[in-house]
């Protein structure tokens, strides 16, 4: 997959930025990098601090499938930030990646519906690639580098995912998160489903799916990836 990486010094967001590239027809494979960005936003709108020598990024892809796919095209995108990171990184549903129980990398994505398919997703990225705020963690890795790998990796499950679609990689994913039984704040841990979504136990023995919200583990017994 060829990658058409445009750096710039400061904005704003760089996903609003890739959001008007995409909207104004930029094809797969436009990056959106800024090396000081003051606004990022994550999840529910949430401030994403992004200090320079930290990764903040957003990038195009066109996958003309089913709005239901998002959450695989999710799971996908975790996936190759923790092989980038190496065998410490850690997946935490739905969005977060983990190094020693911190979090150290987030993705947000927006989508736009075209005659019932995805038109474009634009994928945003953060990586505490050089530092990190208080209860986060940090790679002490070169920004570039990392991103080269990442966008590498990103190749290659991406062709995974269009030739064979999600079951390898959501196996890859749960190698890397919470063992079956770890009890969550929204039930005892079961796994992914085959778009997904967690899957989780209730208090009454019933398996429940859940599609969105903040999830994180009650018992500390248990670590993302053991």
């Amino acid at each position: 997959m060829h990658w058409d990486i445009q750096v710039f010094t400061k904005l704003d967001s760089t996903q609003d930025e890739c959001k008007r590239l995409a909207v104004d027809g930029g094809p797969e494979g436009t990056v959106v990098q800024a090396i000081q960005q003051v606004s990022g936003r994550g999840r529910h709108g949430r401030m994403w601090l992004s200090e320079e020598g930290n990764l903040a990024m957003s990038f195009i892809l066109r996958p003309r499938c089913e709005i239901v796919k998002v959450g695989q095209i999710s799971v996908m995108v975790g996936v190759a930030l923790a092989q980038a990171i190496g065998k410490k990184a850690q997946l935490k549903w739905p969005n977060d990646v983990l190094v020693d129980g911190r979090k150290c990398a987030g993705i947000l994505i927006d989508s736009d519906l075209s005659g019932g398919a995805l038109n474009w997703l634009v994928i945003g990225v953060g990586v505490n690639t050089h530092s990190a705020p208080e209860m986060g963690a940090a790679l002490n890795v070169d920004c570039d580098e990392f991103r080269d790998a990442f966008l590498e990796n990103i190749s290659q499950f991406y062709a995974e995912f269009r030739r064979n679609g999600f079951v390898n990689i959501r196996d890859e994913w749960l190698e890397r998160t919470y063992p079956k039984g770890a009890v969550l704040n929204v039930g005892t841990f079961e796994g992914l489903d085959e778009w997904g979504n967690l899957i989780v136990r209730g208090a009454q023995n019933q398996l429940q799916t859940i599609s969105a919200g903040d999830v994180f583990l009650k018992d500390r017994n248990y670590a993302a990836g053991d």
